[in-house]
């Protein structure tokens, strides 16, 4: 009995040691949330935008992460995570023009001021690819990258993202039905290592290259498309004066004796309005990739800023001279409208109109003003003391200069708000 009561106090003290070590380092692996704080990596839960043949998944939210530290090396960290959300520039920079709004869940072994002073960091999530998107090409791609991300699939290198956004094609190292962990190392590279500054208008000087807004600065997406011929691009362009609708779509992997079209459904609230389909091409009549179609069109509503609520959906699809379907293109919103100046006057859709403007800082503040939300709620107090025009406060476009625009853009066609995007500027050209 002795013996037997002794190898039971063995086995339950070797139980406690793995229970304990166990405990130990998961603290050691991740650190601990709050209560209130869930990390939510299940796609099924994840906004998504699907056609027939192409899905795209939001993967947006909390990931692993934690500063890179000093020389950045393919060994990716095997503890040691805290947590951030995508998308949103790392904090410590704050100014009249940029604030921390989002927290970081910093593990206990950071140094030397975590993710404020890096210039690289680590990201980290699950993930599971579908397993309807077998035969497709499965790509990560990025909204507004500041400025370099190397991905790596499983412990394993697989592609690039680069300033200002892209996508990575990962079809070799994911299956669909895989479950498998995604890491990014995104290094905040500056324009050039010197730069010179005009804030004074009587000289230049000459200052360090920095990146201000630095991280994952825009959605980031999982996606299955098409692995051949299939469209990258789709641009919208109307005009009242000469009542017409073009499109001008990007697309890749065709093969170079089959005839194509490119077809155009326009619907307004689920309703086709207009249905219209190119002449058939063949790869080598493409211009620098496109292909442009356009139909004599001008419908009965126009988008206007007293009538943001008239907005259509294109639907762009890439079918062969055959009308076998080879893609459809995600839903294109756009407002059927023309804007133009004749000698000092402005007009929008034929009628002179006086714009009062101020510059909007929303994509310049935080993740917090960028979001939809956000940014409708600035146009909302804007237009409600008299203005209808708004101009991005960047005044470059750098990496670092501002976040993604495209929740700006999409508040600012439902409040009915014009914007005008900031070109770079001229110090940034290399002459």
């Amino acid at each position: 009995m002795p013996d037997c009561a002794a190898l039971v106090s063995l086995l339950v003290m070797i139980l406690f040691g793995i229970v304990c070590w166990n405990s130990v380092r998961a603290a050691s692996f991740e650190v601990p949330l709050p209560p209130d704080v869930k990390v939510v990596w299940d796609l099924g839960k994840a906004y998504r935008e699907k056609t027939t043949t192409r899905e795209r998944i939001c993967l947006n939210g909390l990931w692993r992460c934690q500063p890179a530290g000093g020389a950045v090396t393919d060994s990716i960290p095997s503890d040691g995570w805290g947590f951030f959300k995508v998308p949103g520039f790392w904090p410590g920079r704050t100014s009249y023009i940029q604030e921390d709004c989002q927290r970081v869940h910093a593990h206990p072994s950071w140094k030397d001021g975590g993710l404020r002073n890096a210039t690289a960091a680590w990201y980290q999530r699950e993930l599971t690819v579908p397993e309807d998107w077998a035969g497709r090409r499965i790509t990560l791609s990025a909204e507004y990258v500041n400025s370099l991300a190397v991905i790596y699939v499983d412990g394993k290198k697989s592609g690039e993202l680069r300033y200002p956004a892209g996508e990575a094609d990962l079809t070799s190292v994911c299956r669909p039905g895989g479950k498998y962990v995604v890491s990014l190392v995104v290094v905040a590279l500056p324009l050039k290592g010197v730069l010179l500054s005009y804030s004074d208008t009587n000289s230049a000087r000459a200052v360090r290259g920095s990146v201000d807004r630095r991280g994952l600065c825009g959605d980031v997406y999982l996606e299955g498309t098409p692995a051949a011929a299939r469209i990258v691009d789709a641009k919208i362009a109307t005009s009242v004066r000469k009542g017409e609708i073009a499109v001008s779509a990007a697309l890749v992997g065709l093969a170079a004796e089959t005839p194509y079209a490119v077809r155009v459904k326009v619907r307004d609230g689920g309703v086709l309005v207009r249905d219209f389909t190119s002449k058939a091409f063949k790869a080598d009549e493409l211009q620098d990739g496109r292909l442009a179609v356009s139909e004599k069109w001008k419908p009965e509503k126009l988008w206007d800023v007293h009538t943001p609520q008239n907005l259509l959906i294109a639907e762009v699809a890439l079918v062969e001279a055959s009308g076998k379907l080879l893609d459809v293109y995600h839903p294109t919103r756009f407002g059927f409208r023309e804007f133009w100046i004749e000698g000092r006057d402005f007009f929008l859709n034929g009628t002179r109109i006086f714009l009062s403007a101020v510059p909007l800082d929303n994509a310049q503040l935080g993740a917090r003003t960028a979001t939809y939300e956000g940014a409708r709620e600035t146009m909302k107090r804007l237009q409600s003391v008299g203005f209808n025009f708004v101009y991005t406060h960047n005044y470059g476009c750098e990496p670092g200069s501002h976040l993604s625009f495209a929740e700006v853009l999409r508040a600012a066609d439902d409040e009915g708000m014009l914007v005008s995007l900031s070109q770079p500027h001229f110090s940034h050209y290399d002459w």
